[in-house]
């Protein structure tokens, strides 16, 4: 199955993201395990259906288009869902990523993008083309 996901992170993380790959990040989402009360974290690159707006998910000045490639059944483990209204989110390790997306910029916010050169794909190394 093949989707397309969206992650908005910082420019100098997408700049990372686009050389090197993602690299996982915990995440706590405020929930507690309803047993021992304890805090839950997961362990991934956060990702939704659609673009989030800056109220729904973390911060960022650069929005990445991901195209994954992973069974149905695979991606569907990495769902948390009801985590947002109206938007679906995955949690997916940084190895499955990296291994089984493409992965391109589609936005930044020119308030914040001065400074920074122009990535275009031949920057990219081949496993990232």
């Amino acid at each position: 199955m093949t989707i397309v996901l969206y992650h908005k992170t910082s420019i100098a993380d997408a700049r990372q993201v686009l050389k090197q790959g993602y690299a996982d990040t915990e995440w706590d989402f405020g929930l507690r395990d309803a047993k021992t009360g304890e805090d839950v974290t997961v362990t991934g690159v956060w990702l939704a259906n659609r673009p989030l707006a800056d109220e729904e998910g973390p911060p960022g000045d650069a929005l990445l288009e991901v195209t994954v490639d992973l069974p149905e059944e695979q991606l569907q483990s990495y769902e948390l869902a009801g985590m947002l209204w109206n938007a679906r989110l995955w949690v997916v390790p940084a190895d499955a990523l990296n291994l089984h997306s493409q992965t391109r910029m589609v936005r930044v916010d020119p308030r914040s993008s001065w400074g920074f050169n122009r990535v275009t794909d031949d920057d990219l190394p081949p496993e990232l083309k």
